[in-house]
């Protein structure tokens, strides 16, 4: 069998790869970049703590594992590319010597760097397909018509926006970008979103070309937590294109805060 290695970064969507590698007779070496969740010792083959992120020691400790697969998931620090985090000194310059440094040059020049080093790396969306968002309400009440006026103005941003790799979301209110995700991340857009104005719209997608082997747009119960202390009503995430975090937990707490979760197909 062919074993993988699961180079994760934060948050939950490592645990949901993870878990249905581990389902399958295939439990992954976890690679733990960053604050890998505690969550990935059941499931995982061997976990594997990086003190300091390496390029060449990464691609020396999967080969090691025995492993020839390799999957991307999880966030990891974006301050790391600035010299921020626990990155060796080669790695950083080859970093930098990148012409483009957003999430779609730089983990599609990562994913290069390993497929040169002759491993494949391979795309996670269906390994997890019931974790994929359906069309139309997903959790919590419908979308009022005020709401999927606002849904309908966001798609039209984003379908510009999204193509330029600063982010996947953006906050609307009654015409109005409120806020758009940058660097910062999606929960931290939604919080700034709500010091500027109550109630609103958050609209996530995928950039059309967007190489599926990583940065495949996400969403979990942190995202509505986020939202209800923000106070923004509704989430609309891109149908079939958009992984759902723990289903169960998130539709309780949709219904909780009465807030509506669609998906869409733009």
């Amino acid at each position: 069998m062919t074993k993988t290695a699961l180079l994760a970064g934060e948050g939950l969507l490592p645990v949901a790869i993870a878990q249905s590698l581990a389902a399958r007779g295939n439990a992954p070496t976890v690679i733990a970049l960053g604050k890998a969740s505690p969550l990935l010792e059941s499931v995982a083959e061997r976990i594997l703590p990086v003190s300091q992120v390496s390029m060449d020691g990464i691609v020396r400790m999967i080969e090691t594992e025995g492993c020839t697969q390799v999957i991307l998931a999880g966030a990891v620090p974006k301050r790391w590319i600035f010299g921020g985090g626990p990155v060796d000194a080669k790695t950083l310059e080859w970093i930098r010597a990148l012409p483009s440094r957003d999430d779609h040059a730089l983990l599609g020049s990562i994913v290069g760097f390993l497929q040169s080093r002759g491993l494949e790396v391979v795309p996670y969306r269906l390994l997890i397909p019931e974790a994929l968002a359906p069309e139309g309400t997903i959790a919590g009440r419908d979308p009022t018509e005020e709401e999927r006026e606002e849904i309908r103005y966001g798609i039209g941003i984003a379908r510009k926006i999204v193509p330029l790799s600063f982010g996947q979301a953006l906050a609307v209110r009654a015409g109005a970008v409120v806020a758009v995700e940058a660097m910062e991340g999606t929960d931290e857009m939604i919080k700034r979103a709500g010091r500027i104005a109550a109630g609103g719209t958050v609209v996530k997608m995928m950039r059309p070309d967007q190489d599926e082997r990583f940065d495949v747009p996400t969403v979990g119960p942190q995202t509505l937590q986020c939202m209800a202390d923000a106070g923004l009503g509704c989430l609309a995430v891109e149908a079939g294109r958009t992984v759902i975090l723990d289903r169960e937990r998130f539709g309780q707490l949709a219904k909780d805060n009465a807030i509506s979760v669609t998906g869409f197909v733009p």
